[in-house]
């Protein structure tokens, strides 16, 4: 794994208002996921989050899927032992329920904790994940990729609709703007270049046809 964008990322724990938006409140930290996962992503269903993730090396015994509702205090929710594989691929997924009211008012945090058959534990990056569900957005989530370290944004639509992402630093620049057409149901874009951020506080926008917004602040150590 190349030197980490997030190797001491801290997410500053949004709190939803009106517009969508995100406010900071606290931070949390992840350590890295030596190597083992190329994705870890999250769909929205009827009041329940699909976490998926594909396993590329290493020998583990099993998952713990932790999850936390301000990013500082997590909990195991589940567990997924290492032949309740899904797909050829190495794909594994969990199914996290909850009721509607606790998706309306929180962001969910998600992080794996693998126990590999050496008696190691490693945690995966944190994966924070908002539903929306509005006429065209379904839920959104951000990670930090795996592998090259850069922004992951994983957009689920509910129809054909434009997502803009920005990146802007402390000064109020903007590093990175990039905008896509993307179609009805999943689609993950990765910002690229982002693993080359200098230390530092910065902002990240995402915006779905002008209307549904978010914006949450990452810590670069």
């Amino acid at each position: 794994m190349p030197a980490a964008l997030f190797a001491n990322l801290h997410f500053i724990s949004p709190i939803k208002n009106t517009d969508t938006s995100f406010n900071s409140s606290g931070n949390s930290k992840s350590l890295i996921l030596r190597g083992s996962l190329s994705k870890f992503n999250a769909a929205y269903g009827k009041n329940y989050f699909e976490l998926n993730w594909n396993t590329i090396a290493g020998d583990f015994d099993h998952f713990e899927i932790e999850r936390s509702l301000d990013g500082l205090n997590y909990e195991t929710i589940g567990t997924v032992n290492n032949k309740e594989v899904v797909s050829n691929e190495g794909l594994y997924a969990f199914r996290d329920h909850f009721h509607s009211v606790v998706a309306r008012n929180n962001d969910f945090y998600y992080r794996l904790k693998e126990f590999e058959a050496n008696g190691n534990i490693i945690y995966s990056k944190v994966l924070i994940a908002r539903m929306f569900n509005t006429k065209s957005l379904a839920s959104l989530s951000v990670t930090p990729d795996p592998l090259a370290n850069d922004i992951l944004v994983n957009v689920q639509l509910n129809e054909d609709s434009y997502v803009m992402m920005k990146v802007i630093d402390e000064q109020g620049n903007l590093l990175l703007k990039e905008g896509q057409k993307a179609a009805f149901g999943p689609n993950t874009f990765t910002l690229e270049g982002t693993h080359g951020l200098h230390p530092g506080l910065y902002t990240l926008e995402v915006t779905v046809n002008s209307k549904e917004r978010m914006i949450m602040k990452l810590s670069k150590g």
